[in-house]
């Protein structure tokens, strides 16, 4: 069954932390090669006559890998619990317990969605929207997998299918029908090399030509993604050899029924196909003559040979993710060790050229190494990576300006992403932050249900049933035509006499008009498609294989209505639509459990916090909207809609790779200042809130507070200066002081 299970999805939750627990003892190999990058940094320490920074204190670092791993602060109690602790390696206990963590999955998710350039609607279509979620539930169950870094990427490189069996074909869909601008990303992103300006000609820079562009390119042009489905080429041709025109539509009339009946299912194929590679019209280098053919080659490293049973793409992601490739496992070991320190020891990290030197050649080296020990393992390379000393010292305040060298004495001091900030601040409203929003989950997961459905309808009726289907569309686009004809001359007419009523009747019409066209597809196609695919289940259950998804939507029917036909007919009269009436159906039992976990949280917080007044009801109604807006960056559309509080600051578009920014802005204090997310910091009901309602002395309320934002006591001088924001019954001045801190640069930054 594909049931959301949603007590078992809440409880699963913690098995990151016992993972954690139970493999609490690194291995020694991981350790010593902390040791060995702290040694060779020493090294340079000592040839430029350079201080390493001092240790950073268990406050400053506590915050830091809170947010470096699962990307927000830690709350109170996880501050308290790791400074009181006195284990002699609670350090690296931590380290281990956040990398198991769901915090690790939404963070990283993040990082990887910005250099991806992973977009909910992943070509800005509607349409793409079921693909981007699965593309983006893809990245996220890799991380939480914690999938070998080069499976990963040639899982994506080499993606074709659709995208309910093969999500990550999502990365092709991000650049559908821009093969060419596809090979420069997927150079930039794993091989560091900016070659995009050898496409129209050879690189200014460096050694790329654009005749290695297009050998480079050939290898994937052929992954096309395609808006068609199997059967309407043929009934294309069934067509043109009967008389159209006895049938009531005309080619174009098929075509655009063709279009409107597969509109759903747009964005979501990916095929392998042999396509000729030729140079552009106007090249004009001597090695070859314009629109020359193009055979697959690499430009350096391995061969990548292709065989005549495969096709390109395969010998490519082989050749990119080979250890052989001299680029491949320096990015990755570069990215993530940026991840860490906040600079890279080649910068920039993807423009690497022949002649590109590391900061630190021999650490580079090492760290190529052990990418590979650790067989592209990102979990045990952070853990390498977050136990060294350097590390752990503190922050250089200093910016290191691009081509000056740095010897890594400890992290650059870094200023919170927009994505940390915003979940900084749900950490402090919410308890269990990591926790999915489970409706948003429910309402994911019916769209691409829904997109599976109408595909399962449609890609496998035979040519002459589509045409059928596609004759009785199209005969109904001719008829509503003339009547939405009819409504838009209307419309004109109310808009000219300035009659709003009239506007308004006209705008409800052209829309009841485009909801016929929509009803009638998917009770004439989409069912006649199904009922086809429902006999071919149950001829399968007497014990051939049988399709898992139709076969449980079947065994909803019967249960629901007592046969399939009766369901499908109940369906078709829902005014939901039939389509949704069916995925519905299926999700009956998720929905029913959400519904019962909603109200039991409600009656349970309802009776713990005492609300028990008219004022105090309507106090926490308020709270309960906020706090449905205030899910983790990872699971609110990416990127999120313009002026919200991660575009204020700065969330990249996710239009280039790594398009973040991290500048400051007037806007953004009077986000912090106006916006819900201060209002849900500052209601009685936040988790900060009932922490500081719990103390009971002035010290405690205001040791809470800066324990919560700036995870360390408050200093004396600190204290003197907020004393006075509490009343006379000492309580806080919570909005005010709040405010301020948030504010401040030692919250806003990574020390």
């Amino acid at each position: 069954m594909r049931t959301l299970l949603v007590f078992t999805l809440v409880s699963a939750l913690t098995c990151g932390s016992l993972l954690g627990a139970a493999k609490e003892k690194m291995p020694d190999p991981v350790l010593a090669a902390s040791r060995k990058i702290d040694a060779l940094l020493q090294k340079g320490y000592e040839e430029q006559g350079i201080q390493a920074n001092p240790p950073a204190s268990d406050e400053v670092f506590v915050r830091r890998i809170y947010l470096d791993i699962i990307g927000r602060i830690p709350t109170e109690q996880e501050t308290l619990a790791f400074l009181e602790s006195e284990h002699p390696r609670k350090r690296v206990r931590l380290i281990n317990q956040l990398l198991n963590s769901e915090g690790y999955v939404s963070n990283y998710y993040n990082y990887w969605a910005d250099i991806l350039r992973a977009k909910t609607r992943l070509n800005g279509a509607g349409a793409s929207r079921p693909a981007g979620i699965a593309y983006s539930e893809w990245i996220k169950d890799s991380l939480r997998d914690n999938t070998p870094y080069d499976l990963f990427v040639r899982q994506m490189v080499s993606a074709s299918g659709n995208t309910w069996d093969n999500p990550e074909v999502g990365y092709y869909l991000r650049d559908y029908g821009m093969p060419l601008d596809n090979l420069a990303i997927t150079t930039q992103v794993f091989l560091g090399t900016q070659i995009v300006c050898a496409q129209c000609h050879n690189h200014p820079f460096d050694t790329w030509t654009q005749m290695d562009y297009y050998h480079l390119s050939a290898y994937t042009y052929g992954m096309q993604g395609t808006n068609g489905s199997p059967n309407d080429g043929a009934a294309m041709k069934m067509a043109k050899r009967s008389d159209m025109d006895t049938m009531g539509a005309g080619k174009g009339d098929l075509r655009r029924a063709f279009s409107e009946i597969l509109k759903p299912v747009r964005f979501n194929n990916v095929l392998e196909r042999e396509r000729v590679l030729q140079l552009p019209h106007d090249y004009k280098y001597e090695d070859a003559k314009p629109k020359d053919r193009v055979d697959p080659q690499v430009p350096f490293g391995p061969d990548a040979t292709v065989s005549g049973a495969d096709h390109p793409v395969h010998a490519f992601a082989d050749w990119l993710t080979s250890t052989e490739n001299p680029r491949f496992t320096t990015v990755i070991a570069n990215r993530l060790w940026k991840k860490a320190f906040g600079l890279a020891l080649i910068e920039p990290l993807d423009d690497m050229r022949e002649d590109t030197v590391a900061m630190n050649p021999e650490l580079m080296t090492f760290l190529e190494k052990k990418m590979k020990d650790f067989n592209y393992d990102m979990k045990a390379f952070l853990k390498m990576v977050y136990n060294t000393q350097a590390y752990q010292r503190m922050a250089s305040p200093e910016e290191v300006a691009l081509g000056e060298t740095y010897y890594f004495p400890g992290p650059i001091l870094r200023r919170m992403t927009a994505e940390q900030i915003w979940d900084s601040v749900v950490a402090m409203v919410v308890e269990n932050p990591e926790a999915p929003n489970l409706e948003v989950a429910l309402n994911k997961k019916r769209q691409m249900l829904e997109v599976e459905l109408i595909a399962k309808s449609v890609y496998d009726q035979s040519p002459e049933q589509f045409l059928k289907n596609g004759y009785e569309i199209a005969n109904l686009q001719q008829k509503l035509a003339a009547d939405l004809q009819a409504t838009q001359e209307n419309l004109a007419a109310a808009r000219d006499a300035k009659d709003e009523k009239g506007v308004k009747a006209a705008i409800r019409e052209a829309s009841r008009i485009r909801g016929q066209l929509a009803d009638q597809i998917e009770t004439v196609v989409y069912k006649d498609g199904l009922k086809g695919k429902f006999a071919e289940v149950a001829v399968n259950s007497t014990g051939e294989e049988a399709d898992a998804f139709l076969g449980e939507l079947v065994d909803v029917l019967n249960r629901e209505y007592g046969e399939t036909e009766q369901g499908m007919d109940a369906a078709a009269e829902d005014r939901r639509g039939f389509v949704r009436s069916l995925v519905d159906s299926m999700l009956a039992e998720d929905k029913a459990a959400l519904k019962d976990w909603q109200r039991q949280r409600e009656q349970e917080e309802v009776e713990a916090w005492s609300v028990d007044t008219p004022k105090e009801k309507s106090s926490y109604k308020t709270f309960t909207k906020l706090r449905e807006k205030l899910d983790r960056a990872s699971d609110i559309e990416s990127p999120a809609p313009r002026g919200h509080f991660l575009r204020e600051f700065g969330q990249s578009d996710r239009e280039v790779v790594d398009n973040a920014n991290d500048q400051a802005a007037i806007t953004q204090a009077l986000s912090l200042l106006n916006g819900p997310a201060i209002s849900a910091m500052t209601s009685r009901y936040s988790l900060l809130s009932r922490q500081i309602a719990q103390e009971e002395t002035r010290e405690g309320k205001i040791d809470s507070l800066f324990l919560t934002m700036l995870s360390r006591y408050p200093t004396n001088e600190e204290f003197d200066l907020v004393k006075d924001s509490l009343d006379s019954d000492d309580n806080l001045g919570l909005a005010g002081l709040t405010w301020t801190l948030l504010n401040t640069r030692q919250f806003l930054f990574i020390e």
